[in-house]
């Protein structure tokens, strides 16, 4: 790949957040009325944006400034863009942790809640809901002294707590885009209005002078605002996703409490910036979802290997057929990944030709493109045996090439005579430990491994 189609490639790997970050913007400078007077409808969403965010008083002041026009668009204007971040820093912080994200804004908004108009939230706001999800909360923060007190628990803990981790994600989805679409969907048909204005102005004015200009638009702004969020909740999840992965396949001692202060910490230092200012919140949501946006590849591979590892120690799988020439799957590390210029923690598998040459095929994103690298004569690796799972390295040296799932935990000597490996020997993964958690974390890539 030439210097410039790997420029190409960085600067597309930035479009989507731009554009994302474009949205709340051009949402947030827009009034929703295009310079003619608000109809019935427009004025009622702003007196409840009113109502919900700065309270009766405010209400009684936009509609005291029906007759200043400039002055209740601008008055609009502020609601929406603190409802805009808000929107925003609540859909990162909970896609940082859902359970906890879902739980506290649950908490606080009963809490905060007249005691009378408490019975009018939506039912994820209720206590049956967040104190249930507080209940598994407090057994998954036990997990850890429990795993010292019993040592055999702490493998398949660790395993539950990723999957505990990936459904609660899956739970949280559909209410975080709710919550989102409600905010988004009106500054996002008001944007879309515009745009069609542009392109076509005499249909956009066909609608009308008294009616809404975005009104025809709603249902798309719904559906566009979803696909944005559901985008932007994705890419923070899938990040925040590698600290239960770590946690499950590094069995190294204090690395669970390390990553899970660290990741509380970040909610916690996002939650101080939208407590500050929503703009600062807003500020800091958006610098986190491009960060999150270029780990996402690097995110995505290790999520699919804590779901590989994960399923195969709870529903304790069996091998079944070891067949080297269908292939065996196998997921690389970033020391074979810089050698053959992959990228580290794809899954694929690893197949033996008749003529005893190894290769490794895989798929981008699972579902895309295939690829084969051709890894030399099988004779030239051996395989390694692990408490958790095998390994394939290299015939004369330590360095860890590829990981298989746990289900062949207990098949080693027969994965190598499937590959036809030279050999099979123990491997200590306590030793090097601090090399073993350099390499898990990895991203380096090479340009011949953008895009793959």
């Amino acid at each position: 790949m030439n210097i410039t189609k790997r420029i190409r490639w960085s600067w597309t790997t930035w479009l989507l957040p731009l554009v994302l970050m474009a949205f709340p913007l051009c949402a947030s400078a827009s009034d929703g009325t295009d310079g003619r007077n608000p109809t019935p409808n427009e004025r009622q969403e702003a007196e409840r944006l009113a109502r919900e965010h700065f309270g009766d008083q405010t209400v009684d002041g936009v509609r005291a400034l029906q007759g200043g026009h400039h002055d209740r668009n601008l008055s609009e204007r502020s609601v929406r863009g603190k409802s805009i971040s808000e929107a925003v820093s609540q859909l990162t912080g909970t896609a940082i942790n859902p359970l906890l994200g879902i739980t506290v804004l649950g908490m606080y908004r009963y809490f905060t809640t007249p005691p009378g108009l408490q019975d009018q939230l939506p039912f994820y706001d209720q206590p049956y809901v967040w104190i249930p999800l507080i209940a598994i909360m407090i057994l998954m923060l036990f997990k850890s002294t429990l795993c010292e007190a019993i040592p055999f628990l702490k493998v398949p803990l660790n395993a539950l707590g990723d999957l505990v981790h990936k459904g609660g994600a899956c739970v949280v989805l559909p209410v975080v885009l709710y919550e989102f679409a409600q905010v988004f969907a009106v500054p996002t048909a008001d944007v879309l209005a515009a745009a069609g204005d542009f392109v076509c102005p005499t249909a956009y004015a066909a609608e009308g002078v008294n009616g809404s200009l975005s009104d025809g638009w709603m249902p798309l702004g719904w559906i566009v605002s979803s696909i944005i969020g559901a985008i932007s909740y994705a890419t923070v999840w899938v990040v925040w996703n590698v600290v239960d992965v770590a946690i499950l396949v590094l069995p190294v001692p204090f690395l669970d409490a390390i990553l899970k202060s660290f990741r509380h910490v970040v909610m916690a230092f996002l939650t101080g910036a939208v407590a500050l200012h929503p703009l600062m919140g807003l500020v800091v949501s958006l610098m986190m979802l491009c960060i999150c946006w270029r780990l996402a590849g690097w995110a995505f591979r290790l999520s699919v290997m804590g779901f590989v590892f994960a399923t195969d120690l709870l529903l304790w799988r069996k091998s079944g057929t070891i067949d080297g020439t269908v292939g065996i799957p196998a997921f690389i590390t970033a020391t074979a990944g810089k050698r053959w210029k992959l990228p580290a923690r794809q899954y694929g598998r690893l197949r033996r030709e008749t003529d005893g040459t190894l290769y490794f095929v895989w798929r981008s994103w699972l579902v895309g493109l295939k690829y084969e690298e051709n890894l030399g004569r099988s004779g030239d690796y051996q395989g390694g045996s692990a408490l958790l799972y095998p390994m394939v390295l290299e015939g004369t040296g330590e360095n860890v090439l590829f990981r298989l799932p746990p289900r062949y935990r207990r098949d080693s000597q027969e994965v190598v005579n499937a590959l036809g490996l030279c050999g099979c020997r123990d491997v200590s993964i306590i030793r090097n430990t601090w090399k073993l958690v350099r390499q898990f974390f990895s991203t380096r890539k090479t340009a011949d491994s953008l895009g793959k």
